[in-house]
């Protein structure tokens, strides 16, 4: 036990007193997509439905999801720069007297970063949260868009969160409704943060191997096809495919 490695740890705490009782940061895991709970149907008894691919799964649960701390309304005016809004509260950030909730970044911060500059705000939609957080020093967090949950208004940016330099959690949306008014109500989930080893952030750190596909590769590639289509897809299960092919990676898998 004496020499028993850590646990890797991170905490979330609000400045504003409320937040983490009404609309707390919680496991990405509890959140299920509306579309994810109903039933696919097809006439062919072969189909994999895509609630059941494990990558989307895992995916969806990974992490955690922060959620909107509370109401407030973006109004874009067709010219694809300016909006107004609306809040029914501001936050006290502990630093001075000027509380604050929705705010931005101007264009020439966001266009650069732009894919398409036709469908997207050339102003990022700025949230200044009450979320703060600590973790241990061997992981970071990745930023991403709360995913695969049919959301059209906004999209949140990626990105990754170092604890050495940072512990503010500000959301940034690039917003998708370029002429009208679109309300967000507390608790819509907007990002997702995913904990990952500081190491793994590195590519130096990890021994690369990039070959043409040996006999070897050929041979497992066969024998995961066969675990694939041995089974009636109607009278199989996700769990017995899963695991399955875990039998056969797990036993075939090496380095040159």
């Amino acid at each position: 036990m004496l020499f028993k490695k850590s646990k890797p740890w991170i905490r979330f705490y609000s400045l504003e007193k409320g937040v983490a009782d009404l609309y707390p940061i919680k496991p990405s895991s509890s959140f299920r997509r509306d579309w994810m709970r109903t039933t696919s149907t097809t006439d062919d008894p072969e189909q994999t439905y895509t609630q059941n691919c494990p990558g989307i799964k895992l995916m969806t649960g990974a992490g955690y999801t922060l959620c909107a701390p509370a109401d407030f309304s973006i109004h874009t005016n067709g010219d694809g720069s300016s909006f107004q809004w609306q809040e029914p509260t501001k936050f006290s950030h502990e630093k001075d007297d000027n509380p604050s909730y929705v705010n931005h970044h101007n264009e020439v911060q966001t266009i650069p970063t732009l894919d398409n500059k036709q469908d997207t705000l050339h102003t990022v939609i700025k949230l200044d949260t009450p979320w703060r957080f600590e973790c241990s020093d061997d992981i970071m967090l990745l930023q991403m868009p709360f995913t695969y949950n049919n959301e059209s208004r906004f999209v949140a940016a990626h990105g990754v969160i170092d604890p050495r330099y940072a512990h503010v959690l500000n959301v940034q949306l690039y917003w998708k409704v370029l002429n009208g008014t679109t309300y967000v109500e507390a608790g819509t989930p907007l990002v997702q943060y995913i904990p990952v080893q500081r190491s793994w952030l590195n590519a130096s750190g990890i021994d690369l191997d990039v070959t043409d596909a040996t006999e070897k590769d050929i041979d497992v590639e066969k024998r995961f096809n066969y675990c694939m289509s041995s089974s009636f897809h109607r009278k199989d299960s996700l769990k017995s495919r899963l695991q399955r092919v875990r039998n056969i990676l797990n036993k075939y898998k090496h380095r040159r």
